[in-house]
């Protein structure tokens, strides 16, 4: 595992963003996953920018939702997919058939795990994963406990995800279950990235990084990739 402590959230955005685009570059048909929320907003705009200066091209790329919460649709405000349509897909002109995302409204949850792992599977793993982590160590909804060899699937969620989920919807909204990505999609990408800012986050990265690896603590899983890459900015990585 490599770490990269930045100086502030906009060196650490700007880097994050060459990173991936470095990627793309070399491989332009690359099957990406970019996690949604609040982290990740200052690589998209870095991105974004890209693209429309014509320095990075995406047209040929594959993109994969990271997760999904169960009882949301894609026009639904707070959802993953209308998150990523808002801060990356739309504004970088991702065309329709380039996306492929959970549907929190399937009728058949585990038929949607199924259909993205064996999208991912066509293409022999992901080529980028990018990820941040939760305060109690969750990557996307794989939560305390979540087997490290967990492909796609349906999750309950931990109270303190519900809790903290609240933060991206309007008005109080039921949330008990996500379709997800999982650690398994992690250890196989060919290039995983964790990213974090804040202080809100330097005791859960001590504790994934520093304490001995184990699925009580998802993001540890780090730990055990010799090509993962954590990317913090200095409030995050106090600790590290």
């Amino acid at each position: 595992m490599k770490l990269h402590i930045y100086p502030d959230y906009k060196s650490l955005s700007r880097a994050v963003a060459d990173v991936v685009g470095l990627y793309i570059s070399k491989k332009p048909k690359s099957l990406v996953c970019l996690a949604s929320g609040h982290t990740p907003m200052g690589v998209f705009e870095c991105m974004v920018t890209d693209i429309l200066d014509k320095r990075l091209d995406v047209s040929q790329c594959t993109f994969v939702g990271l997760d999904e919460w169960v009882g949301l649709g894609p026009q639904d405000d707070g959802s993953c997919r209308t998150m990523m349509n808002d801060s990356f897909f739309i504004p970088a002109s991702i065309l329709p058939e380039q996306i492929h995302f959970f549907d929190g409204l399937a009728t058949n949850l585990q038929h949607e795990a199924d259909r993205i792992n064996a999208l991912i599977n066509r293409h022999h793993g992901l080529d980028v994963m990018l990820v941040g982590v939760g305060t109690n160590g969750h990557i996307a909804m794989n939560e305390p406990g979540t087997p490290f060899d967990a492909a796609a699937h349906v999750s309950t969620l931990a109270e303190e995800t519900k809790t903290v989920g609240q933060k991206y919807f309007s008005q109080s909204t039921r949330l008990d279950k996500g379709l997800t990505l999982g650690l398994r999609h992690v250890r196989e990408a060919r290039l995983p990235i964790l990213i974090a800012n804040g202080y809100t986050k330097n005791a859960i990265l001590k504790k994934a990084l520093k304490l001995p690896a184990s699925e009580a603590l998802p993001a540890s899983i780090f730990q055990q990739l010799e090509h993962g890459v954590v990317m913090v900015d200095a409030e995050a990585g106090e600790a590290l």
